[in-house]
This record gives structure tokens, sequence and C-alpha cells, in this order.
């Protein structure tokens, strides 16, 4: 596999000595760490699940539990609440709530090339942005990919005037497009259009970060007390978690195994070609180079911006508000 550009042997080799001095911990004193995820068990979490099947959560002293999740919000509500120790979820989502006075802040970025799209069946003449005046959109009323529509629209001149909006759920998202009811739906390029493309031929899907507007996608989350409180638990989880994605790299087959051994009912093979293409989101120009999980300051400034004007985030928010490095690796 080619194409995931971060320092692994440099690195690999600096989360090992980390885990190295954190290992001197009988199984019976591991510190239990729950880490609930965004959704159900896919190719971005492929790090945190080799990590825990190899046993680098082990070597850091960390009895790492692995919970499904049921969206962004859930798992925002899951970790402010203390039902989990650590996060996963949208981290524009994040930021939104940060904006409302929730105290979180991100950790790492897994997914940071944002995978939203326009995905539109083989046929429908939809291939560029422009394609989609006068087409019918099957919008999820405040989905992520949905709002920021009008972004993606306002920077590639789209006149939504001209474009029928058709109000469907999560549930029907799929079906509304391969049944023809709707010309295009805003969804993830993976895995959704894997998924429906295994139904019915699909068009390349339109990816807004190719088109001028990228807000970072999925990352690792805490509440800022826990920052504050458990910075070595965080560090050691990071460096184990960073130690799965080396491996993931070196080895592809061994991560897919490895969520298929918790998660018995994931469709492998879209699971594989989901994993396929993962290193096209791992980073942003800005971060490639850097540590797994690395996020850059440039892509910060510009999701918050968008966030302020398409999301209503309030303008006193700050960069530094949401993230930090701090408790990644040293590069």
């Amino acid at each position: 596999m080619t194409g995931i550009k971060f320092r692994s042997v440099g690195v690999a080799l600096a989360a090992g000595l980390m885990l190295a001095a954190l290992s001197q911990t009988d199984a019976a004193e591991l510190q239990h760490v729950s880490v609930r995820l965004d959704w159900l068990a896919g190719a971005d979490h492929a790090a945190l699940f080799l990590a825990k099947a190899r046993g680098f959560y082990k070597d850091a002293g960390l009895d790492v539990e692995l919970n499904d999740g049921k969206g962004s919000l859930a798992s925002l509500q899951a970790i402010t609440a203390g039902n989990d120790d650590i996060g996963l979820a949208s981290l524009s989502t994040m930021a939104i709530a940060v904006g409302k006075g929730v105290p979180l802040v991100a950790i790492a970025g897994i997914i940071q090339k944002a995978p939203d799209s326009v995905i539109a069946l083989k046929g429908s003449g939809i291939t560029s942005p422009k394609d989609l005046e006068g087409k019918r959109w099957g919008f999820i009323p405040d989905d992520a990919g949905a709002r920021m529509f009008p972004a993606f629209a306002a920077a590639n001149n789209i006149d939504v005037s001209t474009i029928t909006k058709i109000q469907i759920s999560y549930s029907t998202l799929y079906s509304s497009l391969i049944d023809g009811n709707v010309d295009f739906v805003c969804a993830w390029a993976s895995p959704d259009a894997f998924k429906i493309a295994k139904i019915k031929p699909i068009e390349p899907p339109i990816i807004y970060a190719d088109h001028g507007v990228n807000t970072l996608g999925t990352g690792i989350f805490v509440t800022k007390d826990t920052l504050a409180k458990k910075a070595d638990m965080l560090k050691a989880f990071l460096a184990a978690t960073v130690r799965g994605a080396a491996e993931a790299e070196k080895n592809p087959d061994a991560a897919i195994d490895a969520i298929i051994a918790e998660r018995p009912s994931t469709d492998r093979a879209i699971l594989a070609e989901e994993y396929s293409h993962l290193h096209e989101w791992l980073h942003t120009p800005n971060s490639q180079g850097h540590v797994f999980g690395w996020m850059a300051d440039a892509d910060w400034q510009q999701t918050i911006q968008l966030l302020t004007k398409y999301f209503d985030l309030p303008s006193t928010v700050k960069v530094a508000d949401v993230y930090t490095n701090d408790v990644l690796p040293s590069e």
C-alpha cells in the first residue's frame, strides 16, 4: 500500500521506546480505558483495533475497550457524561460543541481530508459541480455534509435555487439514490460510495475537499478535565495507537483481520476496499509527513472559518480552544 506518508520507522521506534518505559505494569494493574467510536468499526479505526490485537495497549499498561458508536453527537454525549474516557467523532461537530461551552479538546486527527462528497449514479450526468444544477438532492437535515453544501456550492458557483431539495433520512440515504427517487446525495466517498457502488454503478464522487472546501474529519477527543488529569494515560494510548497505525501500513491484511476478529459481522470486501483508499484521507498537504494523528494549525483555521460562516460557530472560538498535539509521540 502506498500513499500513507508519516515517519513510520522513526515514529514507531519512538512510540516503542515510550511503550517500553510504560510497560512495567503487571496485567492485574492494567488501567481500564473505555473508547467510544463514532460509528460501527471501519477502516479508519484500523490503528486502534490492530494496536489492541497486537497487545500494544497492554504493553502501555492499558486495558482498552473499543465500543461501537451511534454517530458523532452520541459519542460527544458519552464522553461529556463520563461514560467513556476517549471518543472519536467528527472534529467539526466537536468544535461546534466547544462553541456551545462543552469542555472538549481534540488530541489526534484520523481523517483529516474530509471524505464529504456528492454521490450520483452512473449515467446521471453528474460528473462536475455545475452538473448539480436542475437536479434533485436527497438531503438529511443537520447532516454535516448537507450543512456544508452551501459552502461547496458557493466555491463552485452552483446556482442552488435550481436544485430541488427532497428530505430523506439516514436509513433511506442509499435506497433513495439507488431507487431513483433523488439524483444525488451528500455522503462520504469512503465508505458510503463503496456501499452504493456495490449495488449500482456510480459516477466518481465529487469530493468537497477537491473543490475548495475542506474541514477536518474524524478525530480522537477527550474532555479538558481528562487532558489535564490523565495526560500520561493519553500519551500511552496515543503512542500505542501510532504504533498500530505503523503496523497497519506495513500489513493491511492484519489490520482488517483485527477488525473482523472483534466485529465478525463486518463485510470484509467493503472493509478491504475502504482500507485501500484510507491513505487518501489521513493527511492534508499541511499535515503530510508528520506523525499519524498530528493536526496542522492551518487546517484548523480553515475548519473554524467554515464552521463560523455556515454552522453558526461563535467567532470567539479560536484554534487553541479546540485541539492540541501535545499528547502525541514526539516527532
